[in-house]
């Protein structure tokens, strides 16, 4: 009878799979990834962490180059993390000579991503040697690279996915120093364990875990030169892993104790940051127990949650029901640990509380151990012998079930339904791009219903914002961009956008506001309504509530939104303090007394520029009681609250204004003023005590009880008892600048003072500041004459080698 001939390009085709090297497919998918990622390479913004981690290993590569004699890390930034990923980076850019922000970035990028890669890589090389099924290797290699989160991360996150992909090297170098059991590959395996030391102090589990599975070897062994080899290795091992770590770590050059140093601040972080989980906001020393756990099963992809929590509980069941061939086995050790990789950094983070922010991105090296065990899960489910034991199902089955039917049914629903899981999983992630840090599976809306971004920091690393600045590049092309906050993602824009951009770390002087994750803004930065209040018209907590030009929708909320700023309320505000407020000084800046505070406007301010940077204004406030200052203050004798300008006034329209609220304890003197790069701009002298008198005075004046002025020049002279008054109702900046000078004629010269007696009149020149204040508009100046009879008065402003600006004389009875 006829048969139908198989499909050629079918039987072909799986024909060379079977022959092709599981390492070459393993390859070819790595391509695959390789080509993706350099097409959607500037899909991907930048982050503070990188400058910081840049400039880490710029130190360490300046010392070790004699460029620098100064030791590394005595006061960078993080000098505790290893520079093993970061120097690579680093010296890769120098070689090329770049220069261009860009080009450092993309290229930064690049290499992570392909480390990344080679990470999953290991990964699958690991899986296929120890579960033997090239199908289900492929499976835990595309677990591992298609996590949404890592791999929008794989691409600008240089500190937490490197020591993922170098776990995963490192468990693989491992397995196959273990099969091959030589000196050589027990010597590569502890260099790698160093590097993953050095970027990571997690690295450190790997040491004892592996060295206990040698112990396990030597206690098998049976003979004495199988059991010198075993030292010798284990031996070679632990001298690899540690000194790879302390050389390439230069700030342990100076004392192997700091190593141990590092360790113990390392795993308690000296940073403390606010985390929004479950709805609540933790200081990041003191989360809740399951913060790792909920993060971790929210945003891994269903499909591993299943297969992984099955792979778990295999190599449990066959450690616990066999644990004599648990130790036994090498196999089954291995799969131990996996599992000690997965689940003991989870337990010491719980049992230590130790701090964690940012969801789980500091244990991402959690991933690739748990893809293994997910793929044990798959393979368990795909080769055991349902059907085959004490029930005997397909025994009492003809035909097809007994020739293996079941089994290979049963293998193709299991393969199904994984590569089903990864499929979806893909599909979420191209609805994302590029945007796929902020994956949550279905779990997540099970546990806090409604959009993630009520509950959990979504954009922590405000990745989104690149495409919230490209959308305002390309709607504006000819403008120049003053946008809120400063944004270390513009770094990565062409040249050409990066001039049009100005970033400000004051949202009152940017055109535009863009915002990441609306919840966690309101929650985390508190400061930003505190530290910059300004009226009561303005609340930053309504920024949010403005309709966005361009946003970015994920899961019933935005990731990102960008609002124009409204100025109107900027406008009104302004106003109200110009029509209410009481003018204390008037100069570059009009400064008021408002709502319990000072208050600068200035009705000509251009806009803040990178070249603006050093204007400044310096604000001291001298108490009655000295001993009311802050105790850092009392030397100083006032209490110092400069500011600069930039980043604490509003700008609109031309002009600007800044609130300044004053202490609570009575205050004497106020001294401020501007300066620019220590050259004084101009001061101006607030006498409290003296504007109290010189509002008085004014009020008696204005009531009559000083009568008609005795004389009148620039300054209006009233005179009532022994108290003279000045007064000048339109007071422009520079009247009240120059010294005033007051004879005072005695009818009899034997009343004068011995000093003066030659001179024949009593001489009491003062500076306006000292007798006198500003009461709005009008500069008001008194002081109390001697009490003997006088006869005339001389008085008047002069400058000290120029002369007199204006002079008087009147007599004293009237």
């Amino acid at each position: 009878m006829p048969t139908l001939s198989q499909p050629y390009p079918i039987s072909r085709l799986a024909w060379l799979l079977r022959r092709t090297p599981f390492w070459a497919q393993a390859l070819a998918l790595c391509a695959m990834f390789a080509i993706a990622g350099v097409v959607v390479l500037d899909d991907y913004g930048a982050h503070w962490d990188e400058t910081y981690q840049r400039g880490t290993a710029a130190a360490v590569a300046d010392y070790a180059l004699g460029i620098s004699e100064e030791p590394p890390g005595k006061d960078m930034h993080d000098r505790y993390y290893g520079v093993a990923f970061e120097m690579p980076l680093l010296l890769t850019e120098r070689a090329l000579g770049l220069q261009d922000t860009r080009r450092i970035h993309l290229t930064r990028h690049l290499l992570t991503h392909l480390f990344f890669i080679a990470g999953g890589f290991a990964g699958g090389m690991l899986a296929y040697r120890t579960l033997g099924s090239r199908w289900v290797a492929l499976f835990a290699m595309l677990l591992f690279l298609l996590h949404p989160r890592l791999y929008a991360h794989s691409f600008v996150n240089t500190k937490d996915i490197p020591i993922a992909a170098m776990l995963l090297i490192a468990l693989y170098m491992a397995h196959r120093a273990f099969r091959r059991d030589t000196l050589g590959a027990f010597l590569l395996c502890g260099i790698c364990v160093g590097l993953a030391i050095n970027m990571r102090v997690v690295g450190l589990t790997l040491l004892p875990m592996i060295l206990a599975m040698r112990a396990l070897d030597l206690w098998q062994a049976s003979g004495k030169a199988e059991r010198k080899n075993i030292l010798a290795s284990a031996g070679i091992f632990a001298a690899a892993a540690l000194g790879t770590a302390y050389i390439i770590h230069p700030y342990y050059w100076e004392s192997p104790l700091r190593f141990v140093e590092g360790v113990l601040v390392l795993s308690q972080h000296p940073n403390i940051h606010d985390n929004l989980f479950m709805g609540e906001t933790y200081k990041s020393d003191a989360v809740p127990w399951n913060y790792i756990p909920v993060w971790f099963a929210i945003t891994a992809p269903p499909v591993a949650m299943l297969l992984g929590a099955i792979g778990c509980a295999a190599v449990c069941w066959r450690a616990i029901t066999h644990p004599l061939h648990a130790l036994r086995d090498r196999e089954t050790r291995f799969q131990v640990l996996l599992l000690g990789c997965f689940a003991m950094p989870v337990a010491v983070v719980i049992i230590l509380q130790s701090n964690i922010y940012h969801g789980w991105r500091h244990m991402y090296f959690l991933w690739g151990p748990f893809c293994l065990l997910a793929a044990a899960g798959l393979r368990a489910i795909a080769n055991n012998n349902a059907g085959q034991g004490r029930w005997k199902i397909g025994a009492r089955m003809s035909g097809w079930f007994r020739g293996g039917g079941l089994r290979t049914a049963r293998r193709a629903l299991a393969y199904g339904a994984a590569g089903a899981g990864l499929l979806t999983t893909l599909t979420a992630m191209v609805a994302l791009h590029p945007h796929q840090q902020v994956y949550f599976n279905a779990l997540e809306d099970a546990i806090t219903p409604g959009a993630p971004g009520n509950w959990y920091n979504i954009d922590y690393w405000e990745l989104a914002q690149l495409q919230s600045l490209e959308y305002l590049l390309a709607r504006y092309p000819d403008d120049t961009l003053r946008v809120w906050p400063t944004i270390r993602t513009a770094r990565i824009l062409p040249q050409e956008d990066r001039d049009r951009l100005i970033t400000l770390d004051n949202p009152h002087a940017a055109d535009y506001n863009l915002l990441h994750h609306v919840r966690r803004w309101a929650l985390t930065k508190p400061w930003y309504v505190t530290g910059l209040y300004l009226h009561p018209r303005i609340n930053l907590q309504n920024i949010p509530n403005q309709p966005p030009l361009y946003s970015i929708p994920a899961y019933g909320g935005d990731v990102a939104s960008t609002v124009a700023r409204d100025v109107e309320p900027y406008r009104a505000a302004y106003d109200d303090v110009a029509a209410n407020g009481t003018p204390l000084a008037r100069s570059d800046f009009d400064i008021y007394d408002y709502d319990g505070a000072l208050y600068y406007l200035n009705a000509s301010c251009p806009p803040p520029a990178p070249n603006r940077d050093a204007l400044w204004i310096f604000l001291h406030i001298t108490p009655v009681d000295l001993a009311e200052l802050p105790a850092a203050s009392r030397e100083l004798g006032f209490e110092n609250r400069d500011f600069q300008l930039r980043n604490r006034a509003a700008f609109f329209d031309g002009k600007c204004m800044h609130r300044q609220p004053l202490p609570e304890y009575a205050i004497a003197r106020i001294a401020t003023g501007v300066y620019m790069k220590g050259e004084l701009i101009w001061r101006a002298d607030i006498n409290l005590a003296a504007r109290a008198a010189a509002k008085s005075v004014y009020e008696s004046i204005a009531a009559g009880d000083y009568g008609a002025p005795v004389a009148q020049s620039d300054f209006e002279l009233y005179l009532s008892g022994n108290r003279l008054a000045y007064i000048k109702e339109t007071c422009a900046a520079g009247d009240t600048d120059a010294r005033f000078f007051l004879h005072i004629f005695p009818v009899d010269s034997a009343d004068l003072p011995a000093d003066w007696r030659e001179y024949g009149f009593a001489n009491l020149d003062f500076q306006f500041n000292d007798r006198g204040a500003r009461v709005g508009d009008i500069c008001v100046a008194s002081l109390d004459l001697p009490d003997y009879t006088i006869e005339r008065i001389r008085t008047g402003q002069f400058v000290s080698g120029e002369g007199d600006l204006w002079r008087v004389e009147f007599p004293a009875a009237q």
